[in-house]
C-alpha cells in the first residue's frame, strides 16, 4: 500500500513538473516521463495538493510549479540543497536564457552562473541562505 502511496505521489509530482514547462519542452507527458526515468521527484505540497516539484539526477536540480504555491517552500528547498551540497559538494541546475524569472530565481536561492551556451545558462551552487 506505501508503494501505492509513493508512486501517485511520484505521479502527481511529475505531472506538476511537466505542466510547468510544456509551453517550452515538445513533448508528450508519456515522452516527458521516460525521459525522466532515472530521476527522482520530491513533490511540493500547498495545502495537501502537489503543486509542483524538484526533480534531481545526482547534484542536478531542476524545480517547476505547476501553480505558484501560497505557503513557503523553504522547507522543501532546504532539505533537498543542504541534501544535495552535503553529498557532492555542490548542486548544479541549467535555466533557459530567456527565463529571467527562473534565473532570478534561481540567483535567490545562491545558485551563480558558471557559463551560457546555445541559450542554456549553466549555474551552481556551493552554498545557499537557505541551507
Amino acid at each position: 500500500m506505501q508503494e501505492v502511496v509513493k508512486s501517485t505521489m511520484q505521479d502527481k509530482a511529475i505531472g506538476a513538473l511537466y505542466d510547468s514547462v510544456k509551453d517550452r519542452v515538445l513533448c508528450s507527458l508519456a515522452e516527458f516521463k521516460e525521459t525522466l526515468k532515472d530521476w527522482d521527484f520530491i513533490p511540493l505540497m500547498d495545502k495537501d495538493e502537489v503543486v509542483g516539484a524538484v526533480a534531481a539526477k545526482g547534484n542536478e536540480l531542476h524545480i517547476g510549479y505547476k501553480v505558484k504555491p501560497t505557503a513557503s517552500i523553504r522547507g522543501h528547498l532546504r532539505s533537498t540543497l543542504k541534501k544535495t551540497i552535503e553529498q557532492y559538494g555542490h548542486a548544479i541546475t541549467t535555466v533557459a536564457s530567456d527565463n529571467s524569472r527562473s534565473l532570478e530565481f534561481c540567483k535567490r536561492l545562491g545558485f551563480v552562473v558558471i557559463n551560457e551556451e546555445q541559450g542554456k545558462i549553466h549555474m551552481r551552487c556551493d552554498r545557499s541562505k537557505y541551507v
